[in-house]
């Protein structure tokens, strides 16, 4: 099979090529697709894809952080557990050496064994003068986040999963939203990969494959098309990336006690609304999301017990809704 024809084919019509995928992509073509095409082909449908939905985004493209983001990134405390997967772990880190150049960063080193991840978190340490908390045996997410938020300082703080890409457009919108309306305790930005309306399709298909350049020219293109305070409450905001006041959090306690990592995000959530506080998903900012990365990449079979426990203990705590 000639492996360019996809690329030639994108070339003649990109338009109306992307939308013959988007439309072939639905979700019961897709699954019958699945069942019924050899592995050869899906591999090239899914280049097609991918590259259909790259078009004009640059490998290489090159940005000026907005100067409102900059100083929005002052007012948080950002706190990344890793437990090794190295190579995730140090591409978050330096996009957040990028990206957060006010913030304060604040990693959590849950138990890692692997020299290199132990490496990088040093390196990054040193050169930044970042804050590191070591956990000799790995305790779980929602401590590792409890033990960085003790030594926080700023006013608002961000849980931020160690396989995400913080993008120039991370933190105004939080920032904005959090001063603005004093009743909106919880944030969340758009992403590529969560399990709520946070998630942006086209993203979330090339998720695994545009470099970090690309990813950025994608959050130029998205959050310019959004309106100022595009402000969307949720139930829950997506833990990959949640933004929440460090007196509310401090109020609340922390993460559940029963809930070491997994639904940790959405019990808090339920605690947050049930005060009559707002959770809300900030369209105009982009943070994008691996998913099922951190953590030692561990396996789609553990991640799905985890979460259907954690939600079966929260139905059980908060009853279903």
């Amino acid at each position: 099979m000639d492996e360019l024809w996809p690329h030639r084919l994108l070339a003649t019509d990109p338009a109306s090529v992307r939308k013959r995928i988007s439309e072939v992509c639905c979700p019961p073509v897709r699954h019958a697709l699945l069942r019924v095409l050899p592995e050869p082909i899906l591999r090239t449908l899914r280049s097609v894809r991918v590259a259909a939905l790259s078009l004009g985004l640059q490998k290489h493209y090159k940005v000026l952080q907005p100067e409102e983001e900059v100083e929005a990134s002052r007012n948080i405390s950002i706190i990344v557990a890793i437990c090794d997967a190295p190579e995730i772990s140090r591409r978050c880190l330096a996009s957040l050496e990028r990206y957060a150049p006010q913030s304060q960063i604040i990693v959590v080193d849950d138990g890692s064994t692997l020299p290199e991840t132990l490496g990088l978190i040093e390196e990054f340490r040193l050169r930044r003068s970042w804050t590191v908390i070591r956990n000799k045996v790995s305790l779980g997410h929602s401590r590792s986040c409890e033990a960085g938020a003790i030594v926080a300082n700023r006013p608002y703080l961000c849980f931020l999963n160690s396989d995400t890409v913080v993008t120039p457009w991370s933190w105004a919108a939080s920032s904005d939203a959090f001063t603005t309306d004093p009743r909106i305790g919880v944030t969340g930005p758009s992403t590529s990969y969560a399990a709520t309306k946070q998630e942006i399709q086209r993203a979330m298909h090339c998720r695994h494959h545009w470099t970090d350049s690309q990813i950025c020219a994608f959050a130029a293109r998205y959050v310019s098309r959004q309106h100022p305070r595009s402000w969307v409450d949720l139930p829950v905001v997506g833990g990959f990336a949640i933004f929440i006041r460090r007196s509310l959090w401090n109020e609340m306690g922390g993460f559940d006690l029963n809930l070491p990592d997994y639904g940790n995000e959405s019990e808090l959530c339920k605690r947050v609304t049930n005060r009559g506080i707002r959770v809300v998903w900030t369209q105009n900012s982009y943070i994008h999301h691996l998913g099922h990365q951190s953590y030692a990449r561990r396996g789609n079979q553990y991640i799905l017990a985890k979460s259907q426990a954690a939600a079966s203990y929260i139905d059980r705590v908060h009853g279903r809704r």
